[in-house]
């Protein structure tokens, strides 16, 4: 595809989803969603141009999130700079065939990739099926043949799937309380590495609130021969693979190559210069 080529899908890719996402601009401000899950109440929020979605805790009343979150006027901008953070999966792969997303929400870093890799194809995980309705009717998603969504635990999917990925996106909670322990161990980070194709990676969301949190860094790093982390002011987000994807000068040059390439509007170079190996930026 030639870079204008390229240029005139986006175009008319952003074209069509801001008509998806119209309506919202009429809809008065506060909770325009509020829905019970089988694990969680939900609210969506909106707030001049901001739709927001959060988790609301029984226990307390308060909100936590928000687990997505869009600028309806600028719907590809990736607002929290850990969904940012986690396109520097592409370092490794940058034209990915297979990615899968563990942690599903509103949709917002498969929307990007979707958007800007006309290539490649995507199986969302998530364990509810009301967020496909929510990530389309807030958020501007749509499923077809290369965006996919599978109701299913993701320890359950990447033991049952029979396909394997270049990249595998972690993100999911089921809410502030629960930081689905079981997603963060040895076993199933084996079970990752058994689904990833050579020279796969895996990026990962970690949050500094979690009480497990030094625990479940050193896990992912005893877990992968080579590891990478993004140090952010609410979590650390991290990397693992077999191999650096370039050398350590050349990480941020080659962010900028693929930021370029597939037209995203954040700056990934900035990102990548902060990279440091895992074991360089402990104690925790």
């Amino acid at each position: 595809m030639t870079p204008a080529h390229a240029s005139s899908r986006l175009t008319a890719y952003t074209a069509a989803l801001s008509q998806r996402l119209a309506r919202l601009r009429t809809l008065p401000d506060g909770v325009i969603d509020d829905r019970s899950l089988a694990q969680v109440r939900l609210w969506v929020i909106k707030d001049a141009t901001f739709i927001s979605l959060f988790f609301l805790n029984p226990e307390t009343g308060a909100l936590d999130g928000p687990m997505s979150r869009i600028d309806i006027e600028r719907p590809l901008y990736l607002l929290a700079p850990y969904t940012r953070a986690l396109l520097l999966t592409l370092l490794w792969h940058p034209a990915p065939r297979r990615v899968c997303m563990l942690g599903f929400g509103g949709g917002r870093i498969s929307l990007a990739l979707h958007a800007h890799l006309p290539d490649v194809v995507i199986d969302n995980i998530d364990i509810d099926p009301a967020f496909a309705t929510i990530a389309a009717d807030y958020f501007g998603v749509t499923f077809d043949e290369r965006q996919r969504l599978h109701t299913a635990d993701a320890q359950e999917y990447l033991r049952s799937t029979p396909h394997r990925y270049d990249i595998i996106i972690m993100d999911a909670f089921s809410d502030a309380r629960d930081h689905l322990d079981h997603l963060a161990t040895a076993e199933f980070y084996t079970l990752c590495r058994e689904r990833l194709r050579p020279g796969g990676v895996i990026g990962v969301n970690m949050l500094r609130s979690d009480p497990h949190f030094s625990t479940k860094v050193k896990v992912f790093r005893s877990s992968w021969h080579t590891t990478l982390a993004a140090p952010l002011r609410h979590s650390l987000v991290v990397f693992g693979a077999g191999r650096m994807p370039a050398p350590v000068t050349a990480l941020s040059a080659r962010a900028h190559d693929i930021a370029q390439r597939y037209g995203f509007d954040a700056n990934l170079s900035d990102l990548a210069a902060a990279l440091r190996p895992l074991r360089a930026i402990e104690p925790w």
